[in-house]
């Protein structure tokens, strides 16, 4: 599977997101190493803003959900919920930066930055990262 049909996949998974509160749909596609894709939204909780949930940590729960715990690569993308447009700079949140450095750090995520399709390492997105590994 190459990056534009995994941004393909985000791109479609991204109108199921639950946004009462910002209206910004979030769809990731994960690619794990058995070659099955994980879909994640971001979801909102109204009653607590604090327990919503982002669509990349979505994606990587289900796949481990389903018993995949190995990762190739994540396409992530946003937008209004009334526009058409993808936004042409979207990167993960600094708690889905630290969540991918705990789960997943070789993973490749596929996002856009400055109107292009990219691919970084998280590493390359969370500066002076706390990685666990490092401290055994």
């Amino acid at each position: 599977m190459n990056q534009s049909e995994l941004l393909n996949i985000a791109k479609n998974t991204s109108k199921n997101a639950f946004v009462p509160i910002s209206n910004y749909q979030v769809g990731a596609a994960l690619l794990a190493k058995s070659g099955t894709v994980y879909i994640g939204v971001n979801v909102e909780d109204e009653a607590i803003p604090a327990m919503s949930v982002c669509a990349e940590r979505n994606a990587i729960q289900n796949a481990i959900s389903h018993g995949d715990t190995e990762f190739l690569a994540i396409a992530v993308v946003g937008k209004m919920k009334d526009k058409d447009e993808f936004d042409a700079t979207l990167t993960p949140c600094g708690m889905c930066r630290q969540y991918m450095i705990d789960m997943c750090k070789d993973i490749d995520i596929i996002c856009y930055i400055d109107g292009a399709e990219k691919i970084v390492k998280p590493r390359d997105l969370l500066a002076f990262t706390y990685d666990y590994d490092d401290k055994k």
